[in-house]
C-alpha cells in the first residue's frame, strides 16, 4: 500500500509544483527548444542580448528575460507556441528598457574609452573593446551611472555614462546633418582657435569622425558631441559630405598594409582598437574599416567572414591569417602582406613575422599554430 501511495504522489509532483497545465516535461521541452533556437540562429552574446529562461506564473508557462532584437523575440515565441502546443505568458523585456528613458542613443565624448564586461569596472583586463570620440552607441539599459551599450560593429559592453552624450532620435539626426571629418593621421590635436599657438583642448586618434561646421583656410572647425567647437589642421583629416560616406569606398590591400605599417612597434593592448594600442583583432578590424571593409570584433568572428583560403601557397596580400593560441579555435589574427610575411599585433606589439623558416622574421611558434586564412578583399 505504501508503494502505491508513493507512486501516485510522484505523478502529482508536476501539478503541485507548477500548477495546472505546466509540467516538468513542458518546462524541459521549452528549455530544449530555447537552446536549439539559439544554435539555429547563431545567437552571439557578444553582439546580441538574449537572456531567456522559462518558468511558471499563475499556472501558465511563462518566458522571462531580456533581448535586444524584436525579431528574435517574436520568432522564439512563435517557435515555442508551435512546438509546445500551449499558451505562453510573454515576460520577455525588449531592450532598451525604461531605465534609459527617451534617449536611446549616445555619442562618445572622450578621445578613447573602454567598454567593460560589467558596470563600474575599471581594470584593463575587464575591458572588452574600445570606442573613439564620435562613435555612435545604442543604449540598452542603465545601472547607476553606467550603460549597457551596443557599438556600430554590434559589439556589446558597459560604459561609464560620464564619457558619453545621450541623445534621442531627433538629436542624433541633427548631429548627423552636417559634413564629417575623418582623422587620418595617427593623432590629431584639437585647438581652441585656428592658430597653432592657441590652447590644445583635446587629442583625437586615427579613425575618429566628427561633424565639420566650418572650413577656414588650413583649418576645420569641428563640433564635439557636447557641442564644443574646436579646430583641427586640414592636413590631419579628410572631409566628407556626410558621415555615411566616410567609409563607403573600398580601398585596396596596399592601402591596408601601408596603414598597418604606420603602427609598427606600437605595444599590444588588451581590448585595444586605437593608435594608443591594439589587440590582434582590434588591429585588423581598424585597418580594414579605414579601407571600407567591416570586420566583426573578435578573431573567431572574423574567421567566419570572407572566403576561406585553403592552401597557404595561395595567400594574397590583404588576406587575414589565423592562429590557434591561448584557446581552441581561432584566437589570433594578422594581415598577410606578401612574400610569406604577415603583420599583426601580438605579445610584442605590432610586428611583422614570416612563415618562411629562412627569414629572420620567422616565428616557429606561430607557424605551428596557423590554422587558416580568409579572403575579405575580392579581386
Amino acid at each position: 500500500m505504501m508503494k502505491k501511495l508513493v507512486f501516485v504522489f510522484s505523478i502529482l509532483i508536476p501539478m503541485l509544483l507548477f500548477g495546472s497545465g505546466v509540467t516538468v516535461e513542458s518546462l524541459e521541452l521549452a528549455r530544449q527548444q530555447i537552446e536549439l533556437f539559439k544554435k539555429e540562429f547563431k545567437i552571439e552574446p557578444r553582439e546580441v542580448v538574449f537572456s531567456v529562461t522559462v518558468g511558471s506564473e499563475e499556472g501558465k508557462l511563462a518566458i522571462f528575460g531580456e533581448v535586444s532584437n524584436l525579431e528574435l523575440k517574436l520568432s522564439l515565441l512563435e517557435r515555442l507556441r508551435a512546438s509546445l502546443g500551449v499558451s505562453l505568458e510573454d515576460k520577455i523585456k525588449l531592450l532598451p528598457d525604461e531605465s534609459v528613458g527617451e534617449k536611446n542613443y549616445a555619442i562618445v565624448n572622450v578621445d578613447v574609452v573602454n567598454l567593460m564586461d560589467a558596470p563600474r569596472r575599471t581594470l584593463q583586463k575587464n575591458a572588452v573593446t574600445q570606442a573613439r570620440m564620435g562613435d555612435i552607441l545604442k543604449l540598452f539599459k542603465k545601472d547607476g551611472d553606467w550603460y549597457l551599450v551596443q557599438m556600430e560593429d554590434s559589439y556589446i559592453g558597459w560604459i561609464d555614462g560620464s564619457k558619453i552624450v545621450p541623445m534621442n532620435e531627433n538629436e542624433l539626426e541633427n548631429y548627423l546633418s552636417s559634413s564629417f571629418a575623418l582623422v587620418v593621421s595617427k593623432f590629431a590635436q584639437l585647438y581652441k582657435e585656428a592658430d597653432p599657438a592657441s590652447a590644445i583642448e583635446a587629442k583625437l586618434v586615427q579613425g575618429t569622425t566628427l561633424p565639420c561646421v566650418e572650413v577656414k583656410d588650413e583649418w576645420l572647425k569641428l563640433r564635439l558631441p557636447d557641442r564644443r567647437e574646436l579646430f583641427v589642421r586640414t592636413s590631419e583629416v579628410q572631409l566628407f559630405e556626410s558621415r555615411n560616406k566616410v567609409f563607403a569606398i573600398e580601398k585596396d590591400a596596399e592601402y591596408i598594409i601601408e596603414l598597418a605599417k604606420q603602427h609598427l612597434g606600437l605595444p599590444y593592448l588588451w581590448a585595444g582598437t586605437t593608435s594608443y594600442g591594439f589587440d590582434c583583432s582590434g588591429f585588423t578590424q581598424f585597418c580594414f574599416k579605414m579601407a571600407g571593409y567591416f570586420l566583426r570584433r573578435d578573431a573567431d568572428m572574423q574567421y567566419e567572414q570572407g572566403e576561406p583560403v585553403l592552401d597557404r601557397k595561395e595567400l594574397k596580400p590583404g588576406d587575414l591569417v589565423f592562429f590557434q593560441t591561448y584557446k581552441a579555435g581561432p584566437s589570433h589574427v594578422g594581415i598577410y602582406i606578401g612574400n610569406m610575411k604577415y603583420i599583426h599585433s601580438g605579445s610584442k606589439g605590432v610586428a611583422i613575422n614570416s612563415f618562411d623558416p629562412n627569414d629572420p622574421d620567422y616565428s616557429a611558434d606561430l607557424d605551428r599554430k596557423y590554422i587558416g586564412a580568409r579572403r575579405i578583399i575580392q579581386r
